[in-house]
Order: C-alpha cells, then sequence, then structure tokens
C-alpha cells in the first residue's frame, strides 16, 4: 500500500516513532488496532516508519516494538515481517542501518531476524556490502559473524566484492581486515575485471599525503589505526602540535590525510604480496575469460579486458605504488598498454618528471624502452609535444608553457603546432602583468628621482657659507649620518626601479618565441619583480628615515618597529607569494638545461642510428634486387 502520509492515524504514528517516549509504545499500540499495516505503509520513497526508526539509530524503539508484539518475526518463507518491507530502491531496515552505521539497531534486529544480512537491494548490494562501502567497522565485524558460511553475501550482482567496496570508499583501515580475514578477495575481480589493486591504482589522493613531509616520513605501518605513533612518525615534531592541539580542525585534518596515507600504503603492499604472477597484468589489456551465472548461459564465455595496475599507477602519479610493484615484479615494467605505449611513454605524456626520474634511475635497458614506438608511431619525443597532463599546481599559461618547454627542445614543427593557442594565452598573459607593473616602476623612478634633488632642509644657496652652495643644509651637522643613509636608500630605490623597468622593456620587446618560454621570460619575469620589490623596500625605509630626519619619530625603535618593520614584513610575503611559482619554474628549467638535455640528445642519437641502419638495409636490398634484375 503507497500512501504520501496524508492520514491524521499515520502522521501520528510517524510523529509517535520519530520522538520516542514512553508514552509512544501505547501510542502506536492503539493506532495498529485500527491499521495493521500502518508501519508498512510507505512514502514517496518508499521509505516506512520503520526506514525511519533504522536511519536514526532510534535501537530502544526496535527493542519496545518487538518486546510489546508490534513487530513479527518474518515467516521462513520470506513473507509476513514488516523488516522485509522494501523502499523503491529495494532497501530493507537493515540495509539502512547497516549504511548508516547504526549498530544498535543492527544488533536488535539481528537478534530477531537474522536471514535479513541475505537480502539484496536492487544494485545486488546485501547489508554487508553497504557496511563496507560506508566504512562502518563495527557494523560490518557484526554482520561478518552471520555471513561468513555464505561467501556470496560478499560479492554485489556486479562482481564487486566488500573489498572493492571498501577501497572505493578509501576506507582503507577496513580493507586491510577484509584482506586479512578474506585472503582469496585480494585476487577477485568484477566483472569488468578490476581487481582490488586496480581500484586502488586509481586513487592518487590516497597516495598524495603532504609530499614535502613524506620524505621526512618514519611511517612503521604496523599499526596505522593508532593515532598518536602515525602522526609523530609521519610528520615529527611539527605533528607533536596536532598531540597536544587535537580541536584545532585543520591540524586534524592532516593528521587524517597522514594516516589514509599510511593505511593506503600498508594497503598496497599486502596486495602485492599476495600477488604470485604478474602474467596475467602483462598486457594490460590482456583478455580473460568469464563465465555468465545465469544457468541458461552458462556456456556462453565473456571476453573481458583487464588493466594494468602498474601502468594505472603511473597514469595517476602513484610513484608509491609504482615503487612497490616494481619491487616485487622488475619484469612488470614492461608492459604495453592498448596503445602501445610503456610506462616511460606515459610519465613523459604526463609530464611527470619524479616518476621519470624514478623509473631512468631503476628500470633496466631504458634506452630500448625510450626508444621504442607507440601502435601510432610516436616516439617519446613526440609524445612530449603533446598537450598533455601538467603538475598538480597548475602555474597558469605562462609556466605551463614554460613546463611543456622544459619537456621538450626538440621536434619544434610539432611543438609548436600543439601549442599555438598556449603560447598566445601565455603571451597576453605576460604582456598584461607587465604593463601594470611597468607603471608602477616608472613610478618609482620618478618619486626617488625627485627626492635625490628634494632632500629634507633644502640645499645650502649661500654662497659665503664654509661648506659651499649647493650641499644640502644638513651636511655638516649632526644630522649627516641619517642624511647619507637616506639618500642611500633613495639611490638603492632608484637603481632598483631602473633595472625593472629596464627588464619589463626587455619582456615587452621580446619576441615571445616558444624557446623564450623556457628560461629567458621567466628570468626577466622574476627579476622584474625582485628589482621592484627592492625599490618598494628601499622607498620605504628612505621615507622612515625622512621622517627620523626632520623629528617625527621621537624614539628609533618606534620607527623600527611599529612602523618599518611591519611594512618590510607586509612587501615581502607579497613578493614571496608573487614569485614563489615562476621561481620554481626557473629552478626547474635551469635542472633540466644542465641535467636531462643531454638525455633527450641520447635518445635523439638512439633514434638517428635505427634511422640511418634502416636506411643502409634499404639500399643493400636495392642493390640485390637489381643485380638480380641484371643477371
Amino acid at each position: 500500500m503507497v500512501t504520501n502520509f496524508a492520514s491524521s492515524s499515520h502522521s501520528a504514528a510517524l510523529r509517535a516513532a520519530l520522538t520516542w517516549t514512553p508514552k509512544s509504545l501505547p501510542v502506536l499500540r492503539r493506532i495498529l488496532t485500527d491499521q495493521p499495516d500502518i508501519l508498512t505503509q510507505r512514502d514517496a520513497q518508499g521509505n516506512t516508519i520503520l526506514h525511519f526508526l533504522a536511519a536514526g539509530g532510534n535501537a530502544t524503539a526496535f527493542r519496545e516494538l518487538f518486546e510489546g508484539g508490534l513487530l513479527r518475526r518474518s515467516n521462513r518463507g520470506g513473507g509476513g515481517g514488516e523488516l522485509r518491507t522494501r523502499n523503491w530502491s529495494g532497501d530493507t531496515v537493515l540495509h539502512e542501518a547497516a549504511r548508516l552505521g547504526r549498530l544498535h539497531v543492527v544488533e536488535v534486529i539481528m537478534e530477531r531476524e537474522i536471514e535479513l544480512v541475505s537480502e539484496r537491494n536492487a544494485l545486488g548490494e546485501t547489508p554487508l556490502f553497504l557496511a563496507a562501502a560506508n566504512g562502518e567497522e563495527e557494523v560490518f565485524n557484526l554482520l561478518i559473524v552471520a555471513a561468513a558460511h555464505d561467501r556470496e553475501l560478499l560479492r554485489r550482482d556486479d562482481g564487486c566484492t566488500v573489498l572493492h567496496a571498501a577501497i572505493m570508499g578509501e576506507h582503507y583501515s577496513l580493507a586491510m581486515e577484509i584482506v586479512e580475514s578474506f585472503p582469496n578477495l585480494a585476487g577477485a575481480h568484477d566483472k569488468n575485471g578490476n581487481t582490488a589493486l586496480n581500484m586502488l591504482a586509481s586513487k592518487p589522493g590516497s597516495f598524495k599525503s603532504m609530499p614535502m613531509w613524506i620524505n621526512e616520513s618514519k611511517l612503521t605501518e604496523e599499526d596505522p589505526q593508532w593515532n598518536e605513533p602515525v602522526i609523530r612518525q609521519s610528520i615529527g615534531s611539527f605533528v607533536e602540535i596536532i598531540s597536544v592541539v587535537p580541536w584545532v580542525s585543520w591540524l586534524r585534518a592532516v593528521h587524517d590525510v597522514k594516516k589514509k596515507h599510511a593505511c593506503a600504503l600498508k594497503l598496497a603492499k599486502t596486495l602485492i604480496a599476495n600477488e604470485e604472477d604478474w602474467s596475467h597484468y602483462t598486457n594490460s589489456w590482456g583478455r580473460y575469460i568469464d563465465y555468465d551465472d545465469d544457468d541458461d548461459q552458462a556456456d556462453q564465455p565473456i571476453i573481458t579486458t583487464r588493466r594494468n595496475p602498474l601502468l594505472q599507477a603511473a597514469e595517476n602519479s602513484i610513484l608509491e605504488l609504482v615503487k612497490e610493484i616494481l619491487g616485487k615484479f622488475p619484469e612488470a615494467a614492461y608492459c604495453f598498454d592498448s596503445n602501445g605505449k610503456n610506462i616511460f611513454h606515459i610519465a613523459v605524456e604526463n609530464k611527470d618528471c619524479t616518476m621519470y626520474s624514478f623509473l631512468k634511475k631503476n628500470v633496466a635497458r631504458k634506452d630500448w624502452m625510450i626508444a621504442a614506438l607507440d601502435h601510432d608511431k610516436n616516439s617519446i619525443l613526440h609524445l612530449a609535444t603533446k598537450d598533455g597532463a601538467h603538475p598538480r599546481v597548475l602555474f597558469g599559461s605562462l609556466n605551463r608553457m614554460a613546463w611543456n618547454v622544459y619537456w621538450f627542445k626538440t621536434a619544434t614543427e610539432l611543438f609548436e603546432d600543439t601549442h599555438s593557442s598556449r603560447q598566445k594565452d601565455a603571451e597576453n598573459a605576460l604582456k598584461s602583468m607587465n604593463e601594470g607593473m611597468f607603471v608602477v616602476s616608472a613610478l618609482f623612478c620618478a618619486v626617488n628621482y625627485t627626492a635625490v634633488f628634494t632632500v629634507p632642509g633644502g640645499f645650502d644657496t649661500n654662497r659665503d657659507s664654509p661648506w659651499g652652495s649647493g650641499l644640502p643644509v644638513l651636511y655638516g651637522t649632526v644630522k649627516e649620518r641619517q642624511l647619507l643613509v637616506f639618500l642611500f636608500y633613495t639611490g638603492a630605490a632608484l637603481l632598483a626601479a631602473l633595472v625593472s623597468l629596464v627588464e619589463m622593456v626587455a619582456i615587452q620587446l621580446s619576441r615571445f618565441t616558444s624557446s623564450d618560454f623556457f628560461i629567458a621570460l621567466p628570468y626577466r619575469y622574476t627579476a622584474a619583480i625582485t628589482m621592484l620589490y627592492v625599490a618598494l623596500v628601499s622607498t620605504t625605509a628612505a621615507c622612515c628615515e625622512a621622517f627620523n630626519i626632520i623629528d617625527i619619530f621621537v624614539d628609533i625603535r618606534i620607527r623600527n618597529f611599529f612602523v618599518m618593520m611591519p611594512t618590510i614584513v607586509a612587501i615581502t610575503i607579497v613578493y614571496v607569494d608573487v614569485v614563489y611559482l615562476p621561481l620554481c619554474g626557473l629552478c626547474l628549467a635551469l635542472r633540466c638545461s644542465l641535467t636531462y638535455r643531454g638525455h633527450m640528445f641520447e635518445a635523439s642519437a638512439i633514434f638517428k642510428r635505427s634511422f640511418e641502419e634502416a636506411a643502409r638495409d634499404a639500399d643493400q636490398k636495392k642493390h640485390e634486387i637489381e643485380k638480380v634484375v641484371q643477371d
């Protein structure tokens, strides 16, 4: 029976159930006398009063309803019980309680209706599966006792297991418990051929746990569940603050990320340890045969593709997973994807320099792999020209262009063709920033040039002065030293502003070719910003010194600590924020020009030698054919 809860009796019953008090049971008993099916009436989504009680975690209401005889146990045939009533998604009351982690409600239901653990919803999910998918460990451990006798309850209709569900929800501590209890699930696959390791390889966020701290991490992983040891061993003394101040939400978020990273890494090691052979992953899209479970199609094989977790990890820049896989299966590095790309191709196409550097140091016969071509006859150099992925922190059009030039310095025609629009965006962005800074630099030049000839106190115009006319009035007085300091600051600001102006003119007159984005333009932009920062700081210092000369500041400490220092600190913070990313890109480009260019030339030499050998073989065959024809 379907209703929209319009009847007054049903509204009263729902109100009594949701606001459960000692008077609720008599109210429901009175209503059930007139309408025995009140507990099974559904709303627009198919939910009954019992679904609302389960979602709210009201175990007391369920217990009193059972004890009062208002809830009946289902017949063995499956009918007659209110607890088996489903909503439009096929969820029973136990599904709702398991999904939301209502442990006490699950306990009450399981005491009286344990058969509900095998019920499936419209997607084929059991309450045990929903508990795993939502990371409800206590509920899962309770349900697994009743479901352990039937391993099919660990799977959904599409073949996904509870281990798949826990990993998809990033509940890695629960996933570890499942692997320890059911080791055979580590190699189980769904109908798409995905194993638990495939699922983990598609979770890059679980392995990006503060990279600048991970290098200093000392994770022992014996017990990543426990908070304090994991934190302290992960990020050292800084995390001790988190231990002392656990209520600071953003610090606690850092702790949660570190904990997830430790659990994911331990799970990855466990899954890889359970792999005995990598041959079924050798071809990342290699086919395997599965059979449909339906009786009428039991003899029909289903050909399904299986992906290689190593290549998935490389595509998602999960360096930790790549290290673990290659550590146990070094031969896995020589596999290819459906397009004929090896792991080097994937790292270069994704512009992942960290992955590429690791592979170059740890993979044998790397020259052969670097020289390999994919199915489209693309070499590693061709893939480097593509406008593919970029670092996790995107730098904007200017730095993206610099990043792509960093990855590729040859095959100019293809590179220019694929990056013409990005090059134009980078040019417009740089010119737009440069125009604003140009005006500021010119203003600083004018201000400081004027300040040099309008020093505090003015100039002496008395021809009879012992110091001569034209000198500053304060020259030769007790404030001479302060005057010289003022002139020094003013001159430094004028010089820095002029240098900044020259750099900006050079940027404005640049041809903006692709090679300019490699070092020249980032260098000029960084130099211009730095000189502008020096000019601003020097101008601020000169201003404070001028105030000191005319005795506006009584105490020099007031000037230094309450005016000058706060201003310079604020300017420095803004400067660091503006110049940090371009400076990082410039350092990366310099390292590239000194380190990786030689390797790229080495790869080019390999291609050149292979092409020359092919040409010689072709000429030799041609001469042999001509000789045969002549004979």
